[in-house]
């Protein structure tokens, strides 16, 4: 069976896990009254205004805030960390987040900017999008035109174990065997268990791989994510050119006819590039520089060189491992405050990256 849908605001489980905190780790929110949300990176010479449709008990006015030829889609919001919030309020403002970007979407490329990524003044936002105007125009380009189409194949357990005990030689033997039997013993079971298992898991890695090599086909590019139990074979997000949406979808319906009722077929979308381009806007909190400076020893002079051997010999002493010093609690903050160092001699006090959710992202 195949079905689409053009957008479920499907809630990722990436963000719940990469929520994106104030810099310090500290509720800060009780000393700011609003800051800008940001909600994505388009193309733009100018202001431009997408309605009040944004983060907030009664909407907020979403504006395109221009650097060059680029804007980002924000709107003024109360400043919030997002640590500190319920679960409701949390997956409230992730649904609007998606919808603001799929709205933008249907008039310009847009470029998600991850969940949760607010700023303190219009000025700060300039400073990003300044700081990341190369990496951010060459990714524009590159997805200009282009779509996400998420897919979701799964099968029924049961009809599954069905057809692959039906479908097997050697399963039927080993089960001819036992019901022979007058005493099965139980290594007898076992042995038929561990068959069926390994047969379910060579039927569901050959549907993956025809699904994978008949879609890469029409696609520029491939997300592959977590199936998330055991009925769930394929899940992946794929890149294509907007016009060839329909030649996608029809290759989806063929291989579902192919396979005959075997395999479920979901797609979502045509979604913004979510899996291939969302957007990171991170800030250094000074007072956390200055922690990290502390754990290391430095004062104003630090290169990579003397970051790297010191940490080396930092994380040697206070290893959980070592016999004499280790320290799980002290080493992990040696690791904190060398990213958080390493960060600041890449980029400064702000940095900004381009990533796809399949990388080990942290």
């Amino acid at each position: 069976m195949y079905r689409q849908v053009k957008s479920d605001l499907k809630i990722k489980e990436e963000d719940d896990q990469r929520i994106l905190l104030d810099g310090s780790g500290r509720n800060s929110g009780a000393d700011r009254k609003n800051g800008i949300y940001i909600y994505g990176i388009i193309q733009a010479s100018g202001p431009q205004a997408f309605g009040k449709i944004g983060i907030g008990d009664n909407g907020s006015d979403i504006q395109a805030i221009c650097f060059k030829d680029i804007a980002a889609v924000g709107s003024e919001s109360p400043f919030i960390v997002y640590d500190t919030l319920a679960k409701e309020k949390i997956i409230k403002d992730l649904v609007t987040h998606q919808f603001v970007i799929e709205k933008v979407m249907e008039n310009c490329t847009i470029l998600p900017v991850k969940f949760g990524t607010m700023v303190e003044t219009e000025d700060e936002v300039v400073e990003f999008l300044e700081q990341g105007y190369a990496v951010l125009s060459d990714t524009l380009r590159k997805m200009s035109g282009k779509i996400e189409l998420d897919v979701v194949a799964s099968w029924e357990l049961s009809k599954a174990l069905a057809a692959v005990c039906h479908n097997s030689r050697e399963i039927q033997e080993q089960q001819e065997n036992i019901a022979k039997k007058i005493t099965v013993e139980i290594e007898d079971k076992v042995a038929l268990g561990k068959l069926i298992d390994q047969e379910l898991k060579d039927q569901k890695e050959s549907y993956r791989q025809r699904i994978l090599q008949t879609f890469e086909k029409e696609s520029t590019g491939v997300c592959l994510h977590d199936v998330v139990n055991d009925e769930m074979i394929f899940n992946a997000a794929f890149l294509l050119d907007k016009q060839k949406e329909e030649v996608f979808n029809k290759a989806v319906y063929d291989l579902d006819q192919q396979l005959e009722g075997a395999v479920n077929f979901r797609v979502v979308g045509p979604l913004p590039p979510y899996s291939f381009a969302t957007t990171l806007f991170e800030k250094i909190d000074p007072y956390k520089l200055e922690e990290a400076k502390k754990i290391f020893g430095f004062n104003d002079t630090m290169t990579s060189r003397t970051l790297r051997d010191t940490y080396r010999q930092l994380a040697q002493k206070y290893h959980p491992d070592s016999s004499s010093s280790g320290d799980s609690q002290q080493f992990h903050l040696i690791h904190s405050a060398y990213r958080t160092l390493k960060n600041f001699l890449e980029s400064g006090l702000i940095r900004v990256e381009v990533y796809q959710w399949e990388k080990d992202f942290q």
